[in-house]
């Protein structure tokens, strides 16, 4: 193909499109794209610049093939090489994996943006089936509590960007090898109640997470709140309409309409995933092309509205299992730094004093599903056909929702 900024330069084309729109979470979140960390601390330095490891200087030097899904209209992979000196040992590396969130988690929220090193980090990630997400992200949160003071008793801790060290700790993380290492493999909810680090987490329901600024895309904001796996931004992906226009232009900055928008692309992702659709295939596509293809596949004739209820249904039933293990409203909630409130920080640049307006977005939102402060009602299962378990014991009337009961 060839054609469109996913098929010239992979997922990595959103680099600096978050960048310039200041929705690009930088060095743990303090800072809402490389350019607004620079722009407000003198120390940080100059190449700390997300354009270096944007999707276009990839492609430009050190992409080396394109290989694709089998039949892709697509072809989002870019598969890269480099080399690089570590420590006096040269590390040759080839990749189909240099994708914007494990670039953006292991570089810029990480305080660095060596694209070459990058690549090697992933690799090694790769190699030991870790997370680079989560990998991302826990560098990031001990290079906080570094900086802090909280890990002083686990020896020199991290610096910011130090992107040399990043590559042995990952392996260290891995093979559990010191004790630093053998605590950030437990993860940001452990290093939290270790290390005094509450206000360095960036998890909801402890899953990081990904490389979409809540204070910028509020959709995005409520998304990572209410997935039922933790800050997943493909459960309900705003994004598409946030930044790219699809199915059409949302404003990222404004929170009305925002639970609304973003239930629906829930459930619509919820159909997609059923199907095991790609999401990259799925923007092309809405309920109209589901209802041609699942009547296809099934040989049924089921409506478009039957099949919008399924997807309801669907990310219901998610929510009803969470209920049912003691979640409720309380676990649908963001990091304090992206909020109104005690450890708020605002957005800079073009984000510039916005945080995430998370509970009107909540109360629509739920207004939007039928659920109770969390919760879903008897009532609500009735609807829907969810006819297993014991229900939550909630009714449309309650004003709170007793979800640990």
């Amino acid at each position: 193909p060839n054609e469109g900024g996913l098929s010239v330069y992979g997922t990595n084309v959103l680099m600096n499109v978050t960048e310039e729109t200041s929705g690009l979470p930088a060095r743990n979140g303090r800072y809402t794209s490389t350019e607004d960390a620079r722009e407000a601390d003198a120390s940080i330095p100059e190449e700390f610049d997300a354009e270096r490891v944007s999707g276009e200087n990839v492609r430009e030097n050190i992409l080396v093939d394109e290989p694709t899904c089998h039949s892709c209209p697509v072809a989002c992979k870019k598969e890269v090489e480099t080399s690089i000196m570590h420590k006096g040992e040269e590390m040759n590396v080839r990749t189909e994996s240099y994708e914007y969130e494990s670039a953006w988690a292991l570089g810029p929220n990480s305080g660095h943006t060596d694209r070459d090193e990058i690549a090697v980090m992933i690799q090694r990630c790769n190699d030991h089936g870790m997370d680079t997400i989560e990998a991302g992200n826990i560098m990031a949160m001990a290079m906080e509590l570094t900086e802090k003071g909280k890990l002083e008793d686990l020896g020199d801790g991290i610096d910011w960007g130090d992107s040399s060290e990043m590559i042995d700790l990952l392996e260290r993380i891995a093979t559990r090898e010191t004790e630093l290492a053998d605590h950030l493999a437990e993860g940001q909810a452990h290093m939290a109640e270790a290390f005094d680090g509450h206000g360095s987490t960036l998890t909801v329901k402890n899953q990081a997470i990904a490389a979409y600024d809540p204070r910028c895309m509020k959709g995005m904001g409520i998304g990572y709140a209410t997935s039922n796996r933790g800050a997943c931004h493909l459960r309900g992906y705003t994004p598409s309409a946030e930044l790219l226009g699809i199915p059409e232009k949302a404003d990222p900055y404004e929170w009305e309409g925002k639970g609304e928008l973003c239930a629906l692309f829930q459930d619509m992702h919820a159909i997609s995933d059923s199907f095991d659709i790609c999401k990259f295939n799925a923007f092309a596509e809405g309920i109209e092309e589901y209802v041609k293809q699942y009547n296809g596949m099934t040989g049924l004739e089921v409506s478009e509205d039957e099949l919008m209820e399924a997807g309801d249904r669907i990310y219901t039933l998610e929510r009803y299992y969470n209920n049912l293990n003691g979640f409720g409203r309380e676990d649908d909630s963001l990091p304090a730094r992206f909020l109104d409130g005690e450890g708020s920080v605002p957005g800079q640049g073009a984000s510039e004093g916005e945080v995430c307006e998370l509970d009107p977005m909540l109360e629509e939102y739920y207004a939007r599903r039928g659920w109770v402060d969390g919760v879903v009602p008897d009532e609500r299962l009735d609807d829907l056909g969810i006819e297993v378990g014991p229900g939550t014991g909630v009714s449309r009337g309650d004003s709170a929702a007793p979800a640990d009961d």
